[in-house]
């Protein structure tokens, strides 16, 4: 036995020990997030000033024993009288980068920004947060939208090379590591602006931690309990004959075009029968390629075109001249989306959709006139070659709240149509919708949007001055490349 003297020293040691030991943990695991001076955007958009920093978390929080980088920014507002209760914009897709695209909607938050700072957080798995990223460059693009039975295949060539376990990479871990930048940033509460998937992200923060939100926005608004993709075929559809509904009601583009709708279902069997190749410019490259236009790169245009007020005025005109033998208008629309999508997009898509949504698919029936084709028994077999969890079907239960929401929607949105907000609102007891008239998916940026969100979020229990929306209006479309015939 040491004496007691000897104790009492062995003990101060221990203590001295413990305490070094404490001051090296917080050293290394400071939640403490080192700002720098930096601008923000995509490489082909205009770049915004703003503050970054990056705040390790978890991979996997049972087995922290890997740790990734989330990609954080904040737009600071100069006002001397700064609330502390910031705006977090919540990206879409599922696998946009919040800090990328917030330059193409910032003109948005400028009233936001007199007395609010605007957060920024790439989800884990996209932009600068460990991106799940596929090098599908378009020439295997174009090979597999020719032949996707070689989907999986890639899917789990991609999935091999990555340097991430793919299975984390859900909606519910994102939540978590929002709410571990917040405690970080010590914000108490903060207002979410949910922007399409981004909606499913921020209904699953009002269900796992209520009490750090003051306020919540949901535009283009995906119901908890929806399975994203499986409507995107009915969706589409019922927005595309809305969208061809005011064509026929414009004297001059029903004059011009007839039934489109018709159009479109010949075109997608021209294409299926003559599988027609053409010329066209790489947008990547700038050289000239030959590429096989096939329905599936068809209707990856059509469908993204229904998209905006700003876009859906061309698809007459599109499908009509395809039908005369001039695809270079619609190829190259889909040559360039593609291009897009590729560099701005993740493959987070799939932990996402094969955890949370494809488990609950309902079963149906391919009818012979469709757009998508078999999209779900695809999905499917790229599920199977990626690994991934499944949530526990109370992740699907509808969202109960009495937080203050503001749900905004499109009239003519081909992918989360009002019927999909108004479901939500059933749980959500103090919330409200408005609807754009001849808008499609996400109005926050449209017309008086943005100082009607901004009205909200400076006083969420106030009743809203929406009288500007009545200058929203359908869009006069394209009778030729010069535009509108008035």
């Amino acid at each position: 036995m040491p004496s007691v003297k000897n104790q009492k020293g062995v003990l101060m040691k221990l203590k001295s020990l413990s305490i070094l030991a404490c001051l090296i943990f917080v050293s290394f695991h400071s939640t403490a997030i080192d700002w720098q001076q930096c601008r923000i955007g995509a490489d082909n958009s205009r770049k915004i000033k703003a503050e970054c920093g990056h705040l390790s978390v978890a991979e996997n929080r049972e087995n922290p024993s890997r740790m990734i980088d989330l990609n954080i920014a904040i737009i600071r507002s100069i006002s001397s009288k700064k609330q502390n209760d910031p705006v977090i914009m919540l990206a879409g897709g599922p696998g946009q980068s919040a800090v990328e695209s917030y330059p193409g909607a910032a003109h948005a938050f400028r009233d936001i920004l007199k007395d609010r700072d605007v957060v920024l957080v790439d989800q884990r798995g996209t932009g600068g947060s460990n991106i799940l990223k596929c090098d599908f460059d378009l020439a295997l693009q174009e090979k597999l939208l020719a032949d996707p039975s070689l989907i999986a295949a890639e899917v789990k060539k991609c999935n091999d090379n990555l340097d991430a376990d793919s299975r984390y990479y859900t909606t519910t871990e994102s939540i978590k590591d929002l709410e571990e930048v917040r405690k970080a940033m010590e914000i108490e509460k903060w207002n979410l602006l949910g922007i399409s998937y981004g909606t499913r992200k921020a209904l699953t923060y009002v269900k796992l931690f209520p009490d750090s939100i003051r306020s919540v926005i949901l535009d283009g608004v995906v119901p908890q309990q929806e399975p994203l993709a499986q409507s995107h075929e009915k969706n589409l559809l019922n927005a595309l004959r809305k969208q061809f509904e005011q064509c026929d009601k414009q004297a001059a583009c029903k004059e011009a075009f007839g039934d489109v709708e018709q159009q479109m279902w010949e075109l997608f069997k021209k294409v299926e029968t003559d599988k027609p190749t053409i010329r066209l410019q790489n947008f990547s490259t700038g050289e000239y390629e030959e590429v096989a236009l096939t329905k599936e790169s068809v209707a990856i245009a059509i469908r993204l075109f229904s998209y905006s007020a700003n876009s859906m005025n061309l698809l007459p005109l599109m499908i009509a001249k395809a039908n005369h033998g001039q695809f270079e208008i619609i190829a190259s629309q889909a040559n360039m989306i593609g291009s897009m999508l590729s560099d701005s997009m993740s493959n987070v898509e799939l932990s996402i959709i094969c955890a949370e949504d494809l488990p609950f698919f309902d079963e149906y029936t391919v009818n012979e006139n469709n757009i998508f084709g078999d999209f779900i028994g695809q999905t499917k077999k790229s599920c199977a070659a990626w690994p991934h969890i499944t949530v526990d079907a109370s992740f699907k239960e509808p969202v109960v709240s009495d937080l203050p929401v503001l749900l905004l929607s499109g009239e003519l949105d081909p992918v989360t149509p009002p019927e999909f907000a108004e479901l939500t609102m059933q749980t959500l007891s103090n919330s409200q919708h408005l609807i754009a008239k001849g808008q499609g998916h996400n109005v926050f940026p449209q017309g008086c949007m943005p100082d009607i969100i901004s009205a909200f979020i400076h006083d969420p229990t106030q009743e809203l001055d929406t009288e500007c929306m009545n200058d929203f209006n359908y869009t006069p479309f394209f009778i030729n490349m010069m535009g509108p015939k008035q």
